[in-house]
């Protein structure tokens, strides 16, 4: 089997190559359409292509097969990027052995496999890629999470929803039935277990969701203020296409190296949409958060969509845009001492602060 797969990834990879070749060319060709069926057999099994369901094109000889159409028969995904004013256009093929898809989730969701985890207490990211296999498409009301185990099936942490990756930008809820694609998501940081296991499961999409940062993320100057707890706005995008629904990405980050924090008050954080002059525009409020933090630039995120209107309900033309999270404070514990209830204040930095292009 390991030979049939390698011969297939070659044959794949060999037909991605004249793709990018072709595309590459700039000049124009002319190319005939040829009735012709493309049989090609792989471990016993015939495989077919017919002219009547796609097309076949001839030129100078040589035949050329869709490549979509090809990896799609031999249970291949293929994912097309658009090509950008920096970039070329890509075709990501995948092809997996199913053999190698051993982790489920319990509902029959997905399939994980290739899977490589790094734990991490320090200036690494703790990190898990691998390939997820979809069996059953995803709702779009649902996120996939992996648990790590204790040896006793205790739960030691649980990941950031995984993110497919290469190409980044398509939406696990997009992909369909029988595709495969590479991932990667983040978990809390924690000394490496000397015996774990993976669970993963298929959940429903909260109001807040926990990401993972970098403890090497900046303080001070240009950084945050506060401590442990910190509002920001990163992850939205600084360009905002006018006319369509801007999405601003609000956190609550710990950063404590000591422990988790519990918030026992439900907070609702406030952003402020200003002008490029300051004056304000539009204030909108979150859902309110009651919940656990994790330590070490954990962080919980949720997301308030503006309209590109002002607090009228007109319009707002295109230009630059500022949102900033108002100074709050809200009530909790280290998750240590849950008998000591503490004081917490969500002050306001730099990076509470996001410019918003709408173009």
């Amino acid at each position: 089997m390991a030979i049939i797969k390698k011969f297939l990834l070659g044959l794949i990879c060999g037909m991605a190559i004249l793709v990018f070749t072709a595309a590459a060319v700039s000049e124009e060709v002319r190319a005939k359409l040829t009735p012709v069926f493309v049989n090609f057999h792989v471990s016993g099994e015939q495989h077919a292509l017919s002219s009547e369901d796609t097309t076949i094109l001839n030129y100078k000889g040589s035949l050329y097969v869709p490549l979509r159409s090809f990896s799609k028969e031999l249970g291949a995904s293929v994912y097309y990027t658009a090509p950008t004013s920096s970039d070329r256009a890509q075709v990501n093929i995948y092809y997996e052995d199913d053999r190698d898809m051993s982790l489920k989730d319990k509902d029959g969701y997905v399939r994980l496999g290739n899977l490589d985890v790094r734990f991490a207490l320090d200036n690494d990211m703790p990190e898990i890629k691998g390939t997820v296999k979809i069996d059953k498409v995803i709702p779009k009301d649902r996120d996939i999470v992996i648990s790590v185990l204790d040896s006793k099936g205790n739960t030691l942490g649980v990941s950031s929803a995984i993110e497919p990756y290469d190409p980044y930008h398509v939406p696990i809820s997009q992909l369909k039935q029988g595709d495969a694609i590479n991932f990667k998501t983040y978990f809390p940081y924690m000394a490496t277990p000397e015996k774990y296991t993976l669970k993963v499961e298929v959940v429903k999409k909260t109001d807040w969701s926990y990401v993972q940062g970098h403890v090497a993320t900046v303080t001070g100057a240009g950084g945050f203020y506060g401590f442990p707890l910190n509002p920001a706005i990163y992850g939205t995008n600084h360009q905002n296409k006018w006319g369509e629904p801007t999405p601003i990405s609000v956190n609550i980050i710990n950063h404590s190296t000591i422990d988790n924090i519990i918030v026992t008050e439900p907070t609702i954080l406030t952003v402020e949409i200003s002008d490029s002059n300051g004056k304000l525009l539009r204030t909108l409020t979150t859902k309110p958060f009651k919940g656990e933090i994790q330590w070490k630039q954990g962080a919980m995120r949720t997301t308030i969509m503006w309209d590109q209107k002002d607090s009228k309900g007109k319009k707002v033309p295109k230009g630059e845009y500022h949102a900033k999270i108002l100074t709050t404070s809200t009530e909790g514990y280290y998750k240590k001492n849950p008998d000591k209830i503490v004081s917490l204040d969500l002050e306001n930095s730099m990076q509470a602060g996001m410019p918003l292009m709408l173009e």
